[in-house]
């Protein structure tokens, strides 16, 4: 599988770890319920009867504790693969991706800031003033708001172009290494099998093989 496929199978054997925790932890599936007819106390000619009371149908407990121990390998093996796979691809492919994500918000961060535009507008004030009587008169005067950026726009700009080209050219790097880039390491279920598919594989295929 190459690096892009690894991350993909990573991803599906931490869902399975997930469903497998979620299912042990059901108390139906914990607990096993059995009910016992003392009829032979108020019924002398009567015999006792035991029941198990049946509920949904599910993996035993032991079966998915076994699956996870077994994930806890498989998760270390992927993992110890992609960091040898990664070592090989002649950069730090972690950090690159991180790094791009900064020239992301970056990017973002002046788009938003571009959208203000400089404007140019009249208001009304209103203020008192005395007339030849001596009494005190309103007027109505005009306000000319001016907003213009505070900010060095051709700055930004340049700053943005160079972090879209210089994101779009580690992309495309990232894309090519995760393609190209082959990971020593064999999937053992697909990635778009259920939970329950999983199980049952694994009962029948990894935890038979091992006893």
């Amino acid at each position: 599988m190459n690096l892009k496929e690894s991350f993909r199978y990573q991803n599906f054997l931490d869902m399975m770890m997930r469903a497998a925790s979620a299912s042990i932890q059901q108390r139906d599936h914990c607990l096993k319920v059995t009910k016992t007819h003392l009829r032979s106390k108020a019924n002398p000619d009567a015999s006792d009867v035991t029941e198990t009371v049946e509920g949904e149908v599910f993996f035993a407990n032991d079966d998915v504790v076994a699956f996870m121990a077994w994930l806890v390998q498989e998760r270390e093996k992927l993992t110890t693969a992609i960091g040898a796979a990664k070592a090989s691809i002649g950069f730090d492919i972690d950090a690159a991706i991180e790094t791009n994500k900064f020239r992301q918000t970056v990017n973002g961060s002046i788009k938003n800031m571009l959208r203000y535009t400089p404007t140019k507008r009249v208001e009304q004030g209103r203020d008192y003033k005395f007339n030849v009587e001596g009494n005190q008169t309103p007027y109505i005067y005009e306000i000319e708001v001016v907003s213009e950026e505070a900010y060095d726009k051709t700055g930004a700009k340049t700053l943005m172009r160079e972090m879209i080209s210089k994101a779009d050219e580690v992309s495309a790097a990232i894309d090519a290494a995760m393609i190209n880039t082959k990971v020593d390491y064999e999937p053992v279920f697909d990635v778009n099998e259920t939970f329950d598919d999983v199980m049952t594989d694994f009962l029948a295929k990894v935890l038979k093989v091992e006893d």
